[in-house]
Order: structure tokens, then C-alpha cells, then sequence
């Protein structure tokens, strides 16, 4: 129930998810909005059968249901039917009658504001209950330290009344007293920051504390989609391969959207396409298999994050050519599968026999496929999203990323 499905790598710093008992920081810069990210795990929280208690101060409740719709995520249903509980704290320091059943009557009140929520989590009898606190500075802004004396009260009680407590901060430059007692008080942080580069902004996310332990891990860069919200992104993908070995075939099989450049059914320029798969968003680049194109393959290649190698499976003279476009694109070392491709004709070799005649070690994956018909094609991707980010802790490795998303940007 409290798994963060949806957020790939991230789902794997929190295999015990959002646990009850737990608590959970979004701490974030001030040019990243950390409510998309809780709205995104709210909103998985109630397809799953889950109910969201969500505090608001710091926008009309009306707003945050928009703010949901933008990214997809329709969620009026729930709240109509009680699954998803809106409470009001921003209403009445506007002068506006709240429409909601719980609402704060006074903002600057610490005391009703903490009995507000504790009594919410208290009468909602469902189990798999989210509360929501959006947001944590606003509180901090009005009450100062003394609002994390009710975080901890608020921690403790989630075992009594058994909910999964979410806090999003913007860390506003505020004391670092303040900061490092927030850190101590919760058990999990999620990071979420811009890197500016030059003009360029990176948005990444990574986690800081899992169960109360520090860790440290790799960032991941995401951009925000709409509709789709935070996904990982993979700035390039090269697809390389022999003439007639069906490149363009696959880009146009993974893409959501493709172009290519042909002329009488052959590609004479480039493929480039664009993938939305389970919460990765990628850009595609596909390479011209003739000799005479061979003088752009490192260019092509050049900024590369991984590689997916099509060969035809009947033409086995092609093997050595898949292997020279390799080299002279320059992507050895980087993350690679390849797809066999071809193989429902009756002449193509097995997956092993391939993987001889080409001399290839068992630590590069091989896929038989039938980019025609998209199978296997998946599955190969998948196979290359976990070599990308099983090498994701190698510093060279997540730091050429993060320089490439800028570039790409």
C-alpha cells in the first residue's frame, strides 16, 4: 500500500514504502514545487484503495484540486466520496467561508490547528490512511520551533491512529537549529532541487534518510509532465545498428512520438523519438547503418546514457559491421543491449549462436525481437533502464547525466 510506485529508482531507496508509523519529509528548494510529488503519491494512495487526509494553508482547497487535474490526476470523485479529506486552514485567514467539514478557524491558533488534525486521523476508521501537510513552512513561518514539538506529537500518535504522516518543506533559508531538529524529528527525507546551471535548471530528487537511517544516494533528474507528473528522464538513448536491421523500426516501436528522415524507405539522416514507459520519459536517437554516414556516428553517439545494438538475425556477415558502428560511435563502457532482431523468420540464429559469432560476454544482455510486431522490444528497454541505473552510483556515471540533461534541456 505504501509503496512509491510510480517513482522509478526511488521506489527502490524505499522498498518498505510509506509504512505506517513512518514520517516523511519532501524537502525542497525554493524553485521546485514539492506539491506535485505529493500529489502524485496521493493520488496512487487512493486508485490503491487508500484514504488521503491533505492539510492546506497555503492555498484554497478549490486550487489543489485544480492543481491535481492539471497533471491527470482527476480526484474529484474521492473527494466527494470521502476518500480524499481536505482540511481547510487557508480559508478563514482569507476572510472566505470554508466549504469544507474540517477547517481551522483561526491560523494562528497552534493548538486548534493540531487538534483539528489529530481528531481527523482519529475518527477516520479506514485503515491505509495518508495525512498530508502542505505545507510544513507555512507552520513554520507562524509558529517557529514551536510547531515541531507537534510534529513529534503528530509522529507518535501516526501508531495510535495508524497513518502515514507527509510533510512538504521548502527550506526558505531558515535556521539551521531548526533544519537539523526537523531532520532528527522524521524518519524518511526525500530531496527535491534545482541545480542551476549556467541558464540551465536541473530538477532532481533523491532520498537523504530511509527508516531513519542517513543515507546517501545518486540524484535523479526528472522533469514534470502534463499530464503525467515527475518522471525519471533519460536525456539519450542511442540506437545503433547495421543497414536494414530494423532501427527505425524499434524507435518508432518504443516512441510515443517519431520522426525519421528517409528516402525510399531508408533512413538517410537520423531517427529520433521520444518514450513514456513506466514512469521513465527518454529521448531516442537512431543512426544511419550505411558506410558512408559512418564519419557522424561519434557525433551521434557523443552524450550518450546507454545503447540498445539491433541486428538482424538471418545475416550474420552483418555482425562485424554491428560491432565497427559500436566502436566508431564511440559508447563502449556504457550501459548496452542488444536486440535480436528478425527472429520470427525462419533463417534467423538463436540468441546463443548470435551471442557467439559475435564474441559477446554474458554480461551484455542479448533479446530476441520482432520490432514488426514490438515484441521483445519492451522488455529489452527494461533491461537497459536497470543496467542504467545499477551503474546509477558510479559518480561519473549520475554526474554525465545530470550534464547532459542541462545540455538537452
Amino acid at each position: 500500500m505504501g509503496e512509491l510506485s510510480g517513482f522509478p529508482v526511488l521506489n527502490e531507496f524505499f522498498r518498505d514504502g510509506l509504512k505506517v508509523g513512518l514520517s516523511t519529509v519532501i524537502w525542497c528548494n525554493p524553485l521546485v514545487d514539492c506539491s506535485v510529488l505529493a500529489y502524485q503519491i496521493c493520488y496512487r494512495w487512493l486508485k490503491n484503495g487508500g484514504l488521503v487526509a491533505y492539510f492546506v494553508n497555503n492555498k484554497r482547497v478549490d486550487i489543489v484540486i485544480e492543481d491535481f487535474g492539471r497533471y491527470g490526476w482527476d480526484v474529484q470523485s474521492y473527494h466527494e466520496n470521502k476518500n480524499l479529506i481536505l482540511i481547510d486552514s487557508y480559508s478563514s485567514a482569507m476572510g472566505i467561508k470554508s466549504s469544507e467539514p474540517y477547517f481551522v478557524s483561526d491560523q494562528s491558533n497552534l493548538e486548534e490547528i493540531s487538534s483539528l488534525i489529530l481528531r481527523v486521523v482519529k475518527e477516520i476508521k479506514k485503515p491505509n490512511k495518508l495525512l498530508v501537510i502542505d505545507s510544513l513552512s507555512t507552520l513554520v513561518d507562524y509558529f517557529g520551533l514551536k510547531i515541531l514539538d507537534e510534529l513529534a506529537l503528530w509522529n507518535r500518535m501516526s501508531l495510535v491512529y495508524s497513518f502515514s504522516p507527509i510533510y512538504l518543506f521548502t527550506d526558505w533559508d531558515y535556521d539551521l537549529t531548526l533544519k537539523q531538529r526537523l531532520s532528527e524529528i522524521c524518519d524518511n527525507i526525500i530531496d527535491v532541487k534545482a541545480l542551476e546551471r549556467s541558464i540551465i535548471t536541473t530538477e532532481i530528487y533523491t532520498a537523504r534518510k530511509i527508516a531513519g537511517r542517513e543515507v546517501k544516494r545518486p540524484p535523479i533528474p526528472f522533469k514534470l509532465v502534463k499530464p503525467g507528473g515527475l518522471k525519471v528522464y533519460i536525456p539519450k538513448i542511442l540506437v545503433t545498428g547495421p543497414y536494414n536491421a530494423g532501427k527505425t523500426t524499434v524507435v518508432h516501436g518504443l516512441s510515443v512520438r517519431a520522426v525519421s528522415v528517409e528516402r525510399e524507405s531508408t533512413t538517410i539522416a537520423l531517427d529520433f523519438g521520444h518514450l513514456e514507459y513506466k514512469g521513465f520519459s527518454a529521448d531516442l536517437f537512431g543512426t544511419i547503418g550505411q558506410q558512408r554516414f559512418d564519419p557522424v556516428l561519434e557525433m551521434l553517439g557523443g552524450e550518450s546514457v546507454g545503447v540498445i545494438l539491433v541486428v538482424d538475425s538471418t545475416k550474420p556477415e552483418s555482425f562485424p559491421r554491428a560491432l565497427e558502428m559500436l566502436r566508431k560511435a564511440r559508447v563502449y563502457g556504457l550501459p548496452l543491449v542488444v536486440f535480436a532482431n528478425k527472429q520470427d523468420l525462419a533463417e534467423a540464429l538463436p540468441i546463443e549462436e548470435i551471442r557467439r559469432r559475435m564474441r559477446l560476454p554474458e554480461n551484455i544482455p542479448i533479446v530476441g525481437t520482432i520490432a514488426t510486431k514490438k515484441k521483445g522490444i519492451f522488455e529489452g528497454l527494461e533491461i537497459l533502464l536497470k543496467q542504467i541505473f545499477g551503474v546509477w552510483g558510479e559518480n561519473r556515471f549520475w554526474i554525465r547525466i545530470i550534464s547532459l540533461h542541462s545540455v538537452w534541456a
